[in-house]
């Protein structure tokens, strides 16, 4: 199950974004909502799989063509590593703190 709670500009990602839960979030309406920078905040994210990366990649693009602008944090070591092990790591717009964990 995944659940996207937002307050303010943050959006909150908690439990899963899998290939299961994934088509529950499609199309994803709450960007268009949004203005300006956007957080990601992944703190509770307990698992992705590459359709959830390849979800966040897709909703990157979107944020870019209604002129937002994404910030990923708390970005789990499981996101990361698939991110790496895909080639798209520089595709995902992470905070700072997060990009340590990235090298």
């Amino acid at each position: 199950m995944l659940k996207i709670s937002q307050q303010e500009q943050t959006l909150f990602f908690a439990g899963a974004l899998d290939r299961d839960t994934v088509p529950t979030q499609w199309p994803f309406k709450l960007l268009k909502k949004l203005n300006g920078t956007v957080v990601f905040d992944f703190s509770e994210l307990a698992l992705v799989d590459t359709a959830g990366l390849a979800w966040l990649l897709h909703q990157v693009a979107q944020a870019t063509k209604l002129g937002l602008t994404i910030q990923m944090r708390r970005v789990p070591e499981q996101l990361i590593s698939l991110a790496q092990l895909s080639d798209v790591l520089a595709l995902l717009p992470l905070e700072k703190e997060d990009k340590g964990h990235a090298v």
